[in-house]
C-alpha cells in the first residue's frame, strides 16, 4: 500500500509543480499577449500617420519624381516605406515589455538592445540605398555626355561611390 502511495505521490508532485508554474505565468503571459496587440495596433497608427504627413508634404513628388529617380527606384513611395519601418520599429519597442511581462528577463535585455540599435540599423540602409541610387545617377550622367571615355569614367565613379557607401553605412552600424 505505501508503495503505491509513493508511487502516486512521485507521478502527481511533478504534475502540480507543472500546473503551478502554469498558474503563476499564465497572467503575464496574457499581458505580454495584450501588450504586443497594443503595440502593433499603436505601430499601425504611427505608421498611418507618418506615411500621411509625408504624402501631404509631396516627399514622393519632391524626392523621387522632381530628382528623376523614378527610372532608378521604379514606383517606391517612399512615403509608404517609411510609414512601414516606423510601424514595425514600434512594434519592436513594445517586445521587451511583453517579454518582461512573460518573466523573459534575458530576452527583454537582447530585445532592448536590438530596439536600441535599430535606429542604426535604418541610418545605414539609408544611407547604403542613397550612396547606391546616388551612384547610379552619377553613372548615367556621365554616360549622357556621350564622352569618348564615359563609359569607363562612370564605371569609375560608380565604383568609387559604392566604396564610400559601404564604409560610411558599415560605421554606422558599428563595424570599422
Amino acid at each position: 500500500m505505501t508503495f503505491l502511495q509513493d508511487t502516486g505521490q512521485a507521478l502527481i508532485t511533478p504534475l502540480v509543480a507543472l500546473w503551478n508554474s502554469f498558474v503563476d505565468t499564465l497572467p503575464g503571459l496574457v499581458g505580454g499577449v495584450i501588450v504586443l496587440i497594443v503595440g502593433y495596433i499603436v505601430g499601425i497608427v504611427a505608421g498611418f500617420i507618418v506615411r500621411k504627413i509625408l504624402q501631404q508634404l509631396r516627399v514622393d513628388e519632391l524626392i523621387i519624381e522632381k530628382t528623376m529617380l523614378s527610372k532608378l527606384l521604379g514606383k517606391l513611395q517612399l512615403s509608404s516605406f517609411l510609414g512601414l519601418i516606423v510601424k514595425w520599429y514600434v512594434f519592436v519597442l513594445f517586445l521587451s515589455p511583453a517579454a518582461n511581462l512573460v518573466k523573459l528577463d534575458a530576452l527583454s535585455k537582447i530585445l532592448v538592445s536590438l530596439s536600441l540599435w535599430i535606429p542604426s540599423l535604418i541610418a545605414a540602409v539609408v544611407i547604403a540605398l542613397a550612396g547606391f541610387l546616388v551612384a547610379d545617377y552619377v553613372a548615367l550622367k556621365i554616360q549622357e555626355t556621350k564622352a569618348k571615355s564615359s563609359p569607363i569614367i562612370s564605371l569609375a565613379a560608380k565604383v568609387i561611390i559604392v566604396a564610400f557607401t559601404v564604409i560610411i553605412a558599415l560605421s554606422q552600424i558599428g563595424i570599422d
